[in-house]
């Protein structure tokens, strides 16, 4: 079955409102360097984290200043480290070296630009991209879409022929990010067959809160979809 994250995880609610309808692993983005609606101090964040049931995994999104990382990784000890900052890729491999001295996971995305469709990266080569990401030993890869304004749920879709082109070239699991909502997430999965899905915004209502409904009915949209 296909791993369902859900992440923007900014309250109590918010995780009660995940694990009743089956969700796999919840997002909490913590001392994010940009300004994002979901951002959580280490305090708020290690409260909230705390209250996640078992068998339900937690990660951390953070970002860029490697310092940063490693204090957060230890001191709120998540399952998982994504690492969705401009980390160079020499950055990201030694993040990932030290991360997994903790017994933690890593994910790191490979994020295209809404305005222009191309991958940010250094190599302009998405699948060279992905393949760069690979060699630091990261444990997953997620693709993901960016905009000039938000770094992550932007609620905009890559180009999914190239999402498949890049799980198809890679041996890591693939989280297929970017876009994804209740109506889409299912025809998603059957094009690409990602090891898992992960949503921010397609599950938030126009305020941008977590709406129970589309909760309900984006984890029921994954269940009912075969791969």
């Amino acid at each position: 079955m296909t791993r369902i994250k859900i992440c923007g995880i900014t309250t109590e609610e918010d995780i009660r409102l995940c694990v009743d309808a089956g969700v796999h692993a919840l997002g909490f983005v913590v001392e994010y360097p940009v300004d994002v609606p979901w951002n959580l101090d280490r305090k708020t964040a290690g409260i909230l984290m705390r209250s996640v049931p078992p068998f339900v995994s937690r990660v951390i999104v953070v970002g860029d200043d490697p310092e940063t990382v490693i204090d957060l990784t230890e001191l709120l000890s998540p399952h998982v480290v994504q690492l969705h900052g401009n980390e160079p890729v020499a950055v990201t491999a030694s993040l990932v070296s030290a991360i997994h001295r903790f017994g933690i996971q890593t994910v790191k995305p490979l994020r295209f630009s809404v305005e222009t469709g191309k991958c940010r990266s250094v190599i302009d080569d998405p699948v060279e991209a992905a393949k760069q990401i690979e060699d630091t030993g990261v444990d997953a890869l997620v693709l993901d879409s960016v905009s000039d304004k938000r770094p992550a749920g932007t609620g905009r879709n890559i180009d999914w022929s190239m999402a498949r082109t890049i799980c198809d070239a890679v041996r890591l699991p693939v989280i297929l990010a970017g876009g994804l909502n209740a109506d889409n997430v299912g025809e998603a999965i059957k094009a690409i067959n990602p090891y898992g899905v992960d949503v921010i915004s397609g599950v938030e209502d126009s305020l941008g809160k977590k709406d129970p409904e589309k909760i309900k009915a984006f984890i029921q949209a994954v269940m009912n979809t075969r791969r």
